[in-house]
């Protein structure tokens, strides 16, 4: 079993990733509010977005761009865990 990363006291200057899925509008609508609220209360420094796309193509092209975009966060949202 892989080990869960480590949790934050506070997102306060962070760079939040969200991960963008538009197949899926449950979660659309979820990550545009937690978005809002995170830049309307201050509570991060950035938001990313990361677009999921079609997910066709070469697994190595995915996996580069997931790598890109993890790099780039201090922490990420990529789903609900329902």
């Amino acid at each position: 079993a892989q080990e869960l990363a480590p949790s934050f006291d506070s997102l306060a200057g962070a760079r939040l990733g969200i991960r963008r899925d538009r197949t899926w509008r449950s979660f659309e609508i979820f990550a545009d509010e937690i978005e809002r609220l995170a830049r309307e209360r201050g509570a991060v420094a950035d938001v990313v977005r990361f677009d999921a796309g079609p997910r066709i193509g070469a697994p190595e092209v995915e996996s580069t761009r997931i790598v890109e975009f993890a790099s780039g966060v201090d922490a990420a949202i990529v789903g609900l865990g329902t």
